[in-house]
């Protein structure tokens, strides 16, 4: 997909890749290459990036802050006079990235690190909150230097000064006065809003175990389009059995992608893995290699990817630490004692492979920020939507955001779950995740989002609807009070396995993966000042399909910091501690 950046005149241009548009006497932008549309229309000038769902002439009609209303994940340049103005879609999930200085905007990390006409210095803080968070909590980025646009926000350049602007405020949907809508009414808008997200052309949807990916299934059958469908994983995993067996019922076309084949694990782990990492900064490509292996090949027979991220955080109240939610964030909100949360951060285990002299000042700090950041949440809503304050506006599109980021260098990613009317409407009703309890371990109270699944899929296709999830039961016991033993039973029997054995790790090939290239990633370590080496290297030596997952995780997280580091050629300037 294409990219840009906008640099100052003065901001010398290096790069060998793209072409420069003059946009204004103090501005310039570079793009990648032709992908992208120019329209101009009542005295504006629009360039759009990526994957707009909307004719020409709704844009044109749009204001600033309803940009957000727009369907689709894209970026957009719109220059009216003297005034530039620089947008990115709902949610931020497509970022937009600034240089300190002000003088460089970008839809890409990466280039705005090509063309910094300064040395870049890394920053402690951020390298910290991958380790606690698996993402950024904040706006910075791997160098100090560069900054992320923070969430629903847009740049406007004029008369020489930069001004960082909000859309909205997402705690303001907490405390809508319309009318609530039902959860037929709900169900019936998604229904009627998916529609816009599937093209006319072939495309193929991520189909798995849960109730994210089926429901896009059901409706695209439903509005009678053409499609296929895939999903990745072992062959016995969840994730790709109950898909297959699923598929199969319904007549429709079904591939995996096999992450315990040993080509997968012998060559394409590592790569993808690599490609993963430097596709946005840092993020960890030892666990998601699978999002560019899979696109990669999907992209030779279609142009888009619809996936259902961001569909079960929307709906389901978040219960158990995890990749999207780590201890240290249950920390925060848990915690009501600062002093203790203090004590919890800096104790994590997942900082325990770090030589911590080299972070101390800036663990200190970065804790002391944390805990005015909880101070600073709003008042007047409940412990359960401050959390998901955070959710929207840091998890979506820095968790969530590195996947899309990760796939989008092959193809357009569709995200219908992520609509602007469809979210604001959910956010209204007791339906929402964020409206439920904080951290509930009640299944019935649980399923109360999933209702919308399993009314939208009863509605669209009823052989779905009694077809059985990952999570051993149907869309049909969700939404039938006479079927929720079925829920209650697979709830108690997954618990009384967690406790009767360990977890297996492998289902994504992850292990077998850093198995196959165990020699290579033991090299990687040798040279590094941040990290315990000796640590990292009897971690990584330790590694098995069973080892919890919070070691595996930060082992591997630790793993991309170094390799991204290492193989990045900017001259690197380490903040001292």
């Amino acid at each position: 997909m294409n990219e840009f950046i906008l640099l100052h005149s003065q901001t010398p241009q290096r790069s060998t890749v793209g072409h420069t548009i003059v946009l204004s006497k103090e501005w310039n932008v570079l793009i990648k290459n032709d992908d992208y549309s120019h329209f101009q229309k009542n005295g504006k000038e629009y360039f759009v990036f990526g994957d707009l769902i909307a004719p020409k002439e709704t844009l044109f009609q749009t204001k600033d802050k309803d940009i957000p209303k727009l369907k689709g994940n894209f970026h957009i340049i719109v220059i009216a006079g003297s005034t530039i103005t620089v947008f990115t879609s709902f949610f931020s999930i497509l970022p937009i990235y600034m240089s300190r200085d002000k003088k460089q905007i970008s839809s890409s990390f990466s280039w705005i690190e090509e063309l910094a006409p300064y040395p870049l210095r890394l920053d402690k803080k951020f390298i910290l909150e991958q380790l606690l968070f698996n993402y950024g909590l904040f706006n910075r980025t791997k160098y100090q230097e560069i900054q992320l646009l923070p969430s629903n926000s847009f740049v406007q350049l004029q008369h020489g000064t930069l001004s960082v602007l909000k859309h909205f405020e997402i705690t303001d949907f907490f405390k809508g006065t319309a009318k609530p809508k039902t959860a037929s009414q709900l169900s019936e808008l998604f229904i009627e809003t998916s529609k816009s997200y599937f093209p006319d052309t072939h495309f193929d949807i991520a189909f798995t175990s849960g109730f994210d990916g089926r429901t896009l299934v059901s409706c695209a059958h439903y509005h009678q389009k053409n499609f296929a469908t895939f999903s990745f994983g072992r062959p016995e995993n969840d994730d790709v059995s109950i898909p297959q067996k699923n598929a199969m019922a319904l007549g429709i076309p079904y591939r995996y992608f096999d992450l315990g084949a040993p080509e997968y694990c012998n060559s394409g782990y590592l790569k993808n893995a690599y490609d993963f990492t430097n596709a946005n900064g840092i993020g960890n490509g030892f666990i998601y290699a699978h999002f560019p292996y899979s696109a990669k090949a999907i992209a030779k027979k279609s142009k888009y990817l619809l996936s259902g991220i961001c569909g079960s955080e929307l709906f389901r109240a978040l219960h158990s630490p995890g990749a999207v939610t780590s201890q240290a964030m249950i920390d925060i909100f848990k915690c009501d004692n600062d002093s203790v949360l203090r004590t919890q951060l800096k104790q994590s285990i997942t900082l325990v492979a770090l030589h911590r002299q080299e972070f101390e000042t800036e663990l200190d700090e970065l804790v002391e920020e944390i805990v005015a950041f909880k101070a600073g949440l709003p008042q007047d809503i409940s412990l359960n939507q401050k959390f998901y304050t955070v959710v929207f506006e840091e998890i979506f599109r820095k968790f969530f955001g590195q996947w899309v980021a990760a796939q989008r260098q092959q193809l357009h990613i569709r995200t219908p779950f992520l609509d602007f009317d469809f979210v604001t409407a959910l956010l209204g009703s007791k339906y929402a995740g964020a409206n439920n309890d904080f951290f509930t371990n009640n299944p019935l109270k649980r399923i109360k989002g999933q209702l919308i699944y399993a009314d939208i899929i009863g509605k669209t296709n009823r052989t779905i609807y009694r077809q059985k999830t990952g999570k051993g039961y149907t869309p049909r016991d969700v939404s039938n009070p006479l079927y929720r033993i079925n829920i209650i039973l697979p709830f108690f029997k997954k618990r009384l396995q967690r406790k009767v054995k360990k977890t297996y790790l492998d289902n994504l090939g992850i292990v077998s993966g850093i198995r196959q290239n165990k020699a290579t990633l033991m090299d990687l370590l040798n040279e590094t000042t941040l990290f315990n080496t000796m640590e990292l290297k009897k971690r990584l030596a330790d590694l098995s399909d069973f080892t919890p997952e919070k070691e595996r995780d930060m082992l591997l997280m630790s793993l991309a910091i170094v390799y991204n580091i290492r193989t990045k050629k900017t001259n690197l300037k380490l903040q001292s501690a």
